[in-house]
């Protein structure tokens, strides 16, 4: 078990010293990452605005981080019990194996963010624009 848990523990460690060195040269420097898709193309992904949400977020501005992308704001809830759950499965007892309802989840967020893209891209609602 415990070989388990350092197996999670170094990659979650690192990811998140890479978010907070990214959050600390924000806040130092006001440099931000652009969605490469918006750059190139000018559509707006279904990511677009997580950046802004995170750092909304980090300052508990709860709000500005909805508007920021109101559709991930929303799934973020599911997605950290999710990966909560699976971390715990996996430690406890090795567990690695997706059940068929979790595959078939997971094909709905997906389908979820493609039609979340498709429609802030033709409908210009403030909402959907980050």
């Amino acid at each position: 078990m415990q070989k388990r848990f350092i197996r999670i523990a170094k990659p979650t460690a690192i990811l998140l010293a890479i978010g907070f060195t990214y959050l600390l040269i924000h806040e130092l420097t006001g440099f931000s990452l652009h969605c490469p898709i918006y750059q190139i193309f000018g559509v707006y992904c279904p990511g677009c605005g997580v950046g802004r949400m995170c750092f909304h977020l980090a300052h508990g501005e709860i709000a500005q981080a909805f508007l920021s992308n109101c559709v991930v704001f929303c799934m973020l809830p599911l997605l950290l019990g999710v990966a909560v759950f699976h971390v715990v499965r996996y430690v406890r007892f090795g567990d690695k194996k997706m059940y068929r309802i979790e595959k078939i989840g997971a094909w709905v967020l997906v389908a979820i963010l493609l039609l979340f893209a498709v429609v802030r891209n033709i409908f210009p609602i403030d909402i959907l624009i980050p």
